[in-house]
């Protein structure tokens, strides 16, 4: 079953709120709204997605339920079980860190194709986002003014690394970006995030870009991730304990010996 954590169905601000029409793209509006109740841990790592209980939660029909959870099932963020449908993808230390690792080398790599390949329309893009982001105050005081931050911060990188000209490139960084969102999510100190000054550094970035500076750029980036590690470190402290939590959970045998959960050894003779 679902979190307490609100819907983003429910969210009214016009820059969270699904874009397509939900009367008239069902599948596609609750594709929007499963995706990012995933990110946002609505649903847990490893929730089984119910059919039935999706359609009762969105107060959507069965058919969009199923081609949505299919649309998501190469994401990332949804996994299949044979014979057993459909669950929220698990997490892990090791895959954080191979996603925070392909992450940075995949948005580099397309920074420096975008800086090659994009255009005045691409530049101007870019000014008009920086612009439209520097309006979201970072408030994280309910849910739905966290979501518009994070919106917002994602937009704004998304349309600087649309330069690069590759769909099948954007469609990788997209992905990665969502998982490693979860990640945040699920697992991060807030509070370290919020007096990081993202807005600062985004008008350093853009201002390299609008100069075509490309060392600039670079610098600034490596420095933009850098300015996260403390609050990556949180989420990774986050996980050792949610991954403690799951394997140091022990029974008590019939002599009273603790033993952690798993496969019973065979008798011996």
């Amino acid at each position: 079953m679902p979190t307490d954590l609100p819907s983003v169905k429910n969210f009214t601000a016009p820059s969270i709120v699904a874009p397509v029409d939900p009367d008239r793209n069902p599948t596609l509006a609750l594709e929007y709204w499963l995706r990012r109740d995933i990110i946002r841990g609505v649903f847990a790592p490893l929730d089984r997605l119910k059919v039935e209980q999706l359609v009762s939660f969105y107060e959507v029909g069965h058919s969009p339920v199923r081609e949505a959870i299919l649309r998501l099932s190469t994401s990332g963020l949804v996994v299949h079980e044979h014979q057993k449908g459909h669950r929220v993808a698990p997490v892990s230390l090791a895959d954080y860190s191979d996603l925070s690792r392909a992450y940075r080398a995949i948005y580099l790599l397309m920074l420096d194709m975008a800086l090659e390949n994009g255009d005045d329309a691409w530049e101007e893009a870019v000014v008009i986002q920086l612009h439209r982001s520097l309006k979201v105050e970072k408030n994280f005081d309910d849910p739905e003014h966290r979501e518009m931050w994070q919106r917002a911060y994602s937009v704004l990188h998304s349309t600087l690394l649309s330069g690069c000209g590759s769909p099948v490139m954007m469609r990788i960084w997209m992905d990665l970006d969502a998982r490693l969102e979860r990640y945040i999510n699920l697992f991060a100190d807030y509070e370290l995030d919020l007096v990081l000054d993202h807005h600062s550094k985004h008008r350093e970035i853009v201002d390299a870009v609008t100069k075509r500076d490309a060392d600039r750029l670079h610098a600034l980036v490596i420095d933009m991730f850098e300015m996260g590690s403390g609050f990556r470190r949180t989420v990774i402290r986050g996980l050792r304990q949610y991954e403690q939590d799951l394997t140091g959970k022990v029974t008590t045998e019939v002599d009273g010996r603790p033993r952690k959960r798993g496969r019973p050894r065979k008798a011996t003779a």
